[in-house]
């Protein structure tokens, strides 16, 4: 049996070995351009995209300690208790207006914070005598949205139940004072917001924190801040 023999296989030459390899070398190479030109891109893009985000806010009274400090403890409770409250007077709430004239007054001192956390409702009660005044000449006056938005703030910072808290002062939120002739609800959103926040500050200098309207009114006396307050005044 005659067997055929094949012609071998001719190997490549060099000059063909030479001309494939700068083909593969550029192949690679426009790989890695492209590569570079879509991390280029994809990194332009997120930096765009950034800066057309607007800042991120600082957490209200975040630069007064962290969240291991007493006072960054305190904070931290007090804003959480005023999360679910939606009452809103002249475009604040209790917490808008709590951190912006509270937390991050300059005035306010962190001590104050701590202290005010302290604050017991017996150190806020109204006289009973007083309370009685207070519902025969505005019979309505927990049932008034000044009045839950003041008792809010309070509660907020002291830990002190908002039903407890309302029951024992009816005349929160209240233009005036008790056992006087000037004891009103006050009609305006404007009045009603000054109203709650000096009853806030004033509460708290009756209950023994020393400053508080001094901190938010510039003076401590009690008729003279709420003159401040009431003429739209304020260090905050």
């Amino acid at each position: 049996m005659t067997s055929v023999r094949r012609p071998p296989t001719a190997a490549p030459s060099a000059a063909t070995t030479r001309t494939q390899a700068p083909a593969a070398q550029t192949t690679r190479s426009n790989q890695v351009t492209q590569v570079s030109r879509a991390e280029v891109l994809n990194r332009a893009e997120l930096a765009r995209v950034r800066s057309t985000q607007p800042p991120v806010a600082p957490t209200p009274g975040s630069w007064r300690g962290g969240a291991n400090t007493e006072v960054g403890r305190a904070i931290q409770t007090m804003r959480s208790r005023l999360a679910d409250v939606n009452i809103s007077i002249k475009g604040d709430t209790p917490q808008s207006l709590f951190d912006r004239a509270i937390l991050d007054n300059k005035h306010v001192t962190n001590e104050q914070l701590v202290e005010m956390s302290k604050v017991t409702l017996e150190q806020l009660a109204t006289d009973p005598k007083d309370r009685a005044k207070v519902l025969q000449k505005v019979p309505n006056a927990r049932e008034l949205p000044v009045h839950k938005f003041t008792v809010a703030m309070l509660s907020a910072v002291t830990g002190i139940d908002r039903a407890k808290l309302s029951e024992a002062c009816p005349d929160l939120g209240l233009t005036g004072a008790p056992g006087t002739p000037l004891l009103y609800a006050a009609k305006t959103e404007r009045m009603q917001r000054s109203t709650a926040l000096h009853d806030f500050t004033d509460y708290m200098r009756g209950a023994g924190v020393k400053g508080m309207n001094k901190a938010v009114w510039g003076v401590e006396n009690r008729i003279l801040s709420a003159i401040v307050s009431a003429a739209g005044g304020g260090r905050y």
